[in-house]
C-alpha cells in the first residue's frame, strides 16, 4: 500500500477550502442575509433553506451513481471538478445578489439560485469526497488525509467565518453602529462573496491538477444499480455513519444559523476585549476565529490519528460528541455580558469537534472497503453520495429549524430590540436544541461496528484479491 505525499494530501485538501467558503457561508450567514439583507420574512426564510436542499439530496445518489461509472483519462471522479469549478463560483456570488424586485419576485430569484448552487454543489462535492475514498487504499493513511483536508476546512472557515463582516464593511461603505451591519449591507455582501469565489476557483483547480486515483473497482465488475443500492442498505457501517452525518448536520446547521442573531440580539458585547482592552474586532467574528484556530491547532497535530489508534474510531467519536453536546447546550447558562464564557464553551465545543471530522469521513472510506469485502464489488461513488444527500437534508432541517422556531416566536428583522419570545428562542436555537441532538449522535455512534482490528483484516484480504485480480488479468 502506497503512502501519499504531502504534495498530494495538500492538493486534495485543498478543494475543501473551496467548498468550506460556500458551505459555511451559506450555514453562518446566508440565513442573515437572506432575513436581514435581503428582506425575507423569517418563516419564509427558513422554507427556502429547507426545501430546495432537502428535495436536492435525492441528487447526490444520482450523481454518485454516474461518478461510478464514469470512466475518462482523469478517473471517474477528478473530472467533475474540471467540469463544475466555475459554474460552482459563479453561483456563490450571485446567491448574495439583492435584485431590486418585489417580495415575491425576490423570492422567486432566491429560489433560483439557491436550487441551481445546490445542484452544482452536488455535481462538484459528491465526486470530490469520492475521490478521498480512492486516492489510497490504506485506512490509516485515509485518516491522515482527512485530518489534511479538515485542516484547511478550517483554513476556509477561518477565512469566510473572520472575514465576512470585516470585509462586508469595509466593501459596504462602513461600519454602522445603529444596526450592526454594514452601511450597504447589500453591496458589501456581494463583493465579499466575489473574493471569496475567486479563491474556491483557484483551490478546486489545484485539487484537480495535484490529485490521481489510485483504488478502482475489482476489473470485472459490472453491477446494476440495483445490487449497488441493496448492498449499501445491507452495509450496517454504512447505515449508523448516514445517521450519525445526518444528525450532526442537523445539530451544526441549527447552531451556526442562530449565532448572527445570538451576537447581533442578545449579547450586549458587541466588540472583543483582551485584559479590558478593547480590540475593537466584531465579537462575533472573533468568536468564529477562535474556534476555526482552535480546531486549525488540533487538526494541525496528528490527533485524529493518535486517537484512532489508540482508542479506535468508534470510541473517540462517542467522547467527543458528547463533549461537543455539553459545551453547546452551556451557551443557554451565556448572559448578555458573558463574552469570556461564550468563548470558553467555544474552546470546549472546537476542540472535542476536530477530530470527529476526519474521523467520520475516513470511516466512510472505510465502509466502501467493507463493502467490497463482503460483496466483492465497489461503488465508491455511490457511498460517498449518500452521505452528501444526508447531510444536504440535515444541514437544511437544521438550519430551517432556527429560522421557524424565530419566526413563530415572533422575530422582527425591522427592529434592533427583539421580544422577550424571540430572544429565548434565539437561546435555545444557540443551545439546547443544537446540544440535545448532538447527545442523540454520540449515542448512536456506539453501534458503529468496524474495530481497528477489522479493518486490517479486511484491507490485507482485499490487498491479496487485488493483487490476484491483476495477475488473472496479464
Amino acid at each position: 500500500m502506497s503512502k501519499l505525499t504531502l504534495k498530494e494530501k495538500l492538493g486534495y485538501s485543498a478543494g475543501e477550502i473551496g467548498s468550506t467558503i460556500s458551505w459555511q457561508g451559506m450555514m453562518f450567514f446566508l440565513g442573515f442575509f437572506y432575513t436581514d439583507i435581503f428582506g425575507l420574512p423569517a418563516i419564509t426564510a427558513g422554507y427556502l433553506l429547507f426545501l430546495p436542499r432537502f428535495f436536492d439530496a435525492f441528487v447526490d445518489p444520482i450523481v454518485g451513481v454516474i461518478a461510478d461509472r464514469t470512466n475518462t483519462r482523469w478517473g471517474k471522479f477528478r473530472p467533475y471538478i474540471l467540469w463544475f469549478f466555475i459554474p460552482y463560483s459563479l453561483l456563490m456570488v450571485l446567491m448574495y445578489v439583492t435584485p431590486n424586485f418585489s417580495l415575491t419576485g425576490k423570492t422567486i430569484y432566491a429560489y433560483v439560485t439557491y436550487i441551481l448552487m445546490m445542484i452544482i454543489y452536488s455535481l462538484i462535492m459528491t465526486p470530490y469526497n469520492a475521490l478521498g475514498g480512492v486516492i489510497t487504499n490504506d485506512h490509516i493513511d485515509r485518516t491522515s488525509l482527512q485530518s489534511y483536508r479538515f485542516l484547511m476546512a478550517f483554513v476556509g472557515g477561518l477565512l469566510i467565518r473572520g472575514l465576512t463582516k470585516p470585509l462586508a464593511n469595509l466593501f459596504g461603505g462602513g461600519y454602522n453602529p445603529a444596526n450592526d451591519m454594514p452601511m450597504n449591507p447589500q453591496k458589501g455582501f456581494m463583493l465579499t462573496m466575489l473574493v471569496f469565489a475567486l479563491i474556491s476557483l483557484a483551490a478546486f483547480y489545484f485539487t484537480f491538477i495535484s490529485t490521481k486515483e489510485r483504488v478502482a473497482p475489482p476489473p470485472k465488475q459490472r453491477t446494476p444499480l440495483l445490487t449497488d443500492l441493496k448492498d449499501l442498505i445491507n452495509n450496517r457501517p454504512w447505515i449508523i455513519l448516514f445517521f450519525v452525518s445526518t444528525l450532526n448536520l442537523i445539530y451544526v446547521g441549527a447552531w451556526s444559523a442562530s449565532m448572527a442573531y445570538f451576537f447581533k440580539y442578545y449579547m450586549s458585547v458587541k466588540t472583543l476585549k483582551i485584559f479590558g482592552f478593547n480590540t475593537g474586532y466584531d465579537l462575533f467574528s472573533a468568536f468564529n476565529v477562535f474556534g476555526s484556530i482552535i480546531i486549525i491547532l488540533v487538526l494541525a497535530f496528528p490527533v485524529s490519528n493518535w486517537l484512532a489508534k489508540h482508542f479506535g474510531k468508534r470510541n473517540t467519536l462517542v467522547v467527543c460528541f458528547g463533549l461537543v453536546a455539553a459545551s453547546i447546550a452551556g451557551f443557554y447558562l451565556c448572559r448578555p455580558t458573558d463574552a469570556g464564557l461564550t468563548l470558553f464553551f467555544q474552546f470546549i465545543q472546537s476542540a472535542a469537534a476536530a477530530p470527529t471530522m476526519p474521523l467520520v469521513w475516513s470511516m466512510y472510506a472505510d465502509a466502501a472497503d467493507y463493502s467490497e469485502w463482503k460483496n466483492n464489488r465497489r461503488a465508491t461513488g455511490l457511498v460517498f453520495s449518500a452521505v452528501v444527500m444526508g447531510q444536504k437534508a440535515g444541514i437544511a432541517l437544521g438550519s430551517a429549524i432556527t429560522l421557524w422556531v424565530l419566526g413563530k416566536a415572533g422575530y422582527n428583522q425591522e427592529v434592533m430590540q427583539q421580544s422577550g419570545s424571540a430572544l429565548t428562542a434565539i437561546r435555545y436555537s444557540m443551545s439546547l436544541i443544537p446540544g440535545a441532538i448532538a447527545l442523540v449522535t454520540a449515542l448512536l455512534c456506539i453501534f458503529y461496528p468496524l474495530s481497528n482490528a477489522k479493518m486490517d483484516q479486511i484491507q490485507s484480504e482485499l490487498s491479496r484479491r487485488r493483487q490476484q485480480d491483476s495477475l488473472n488479468i496479464s
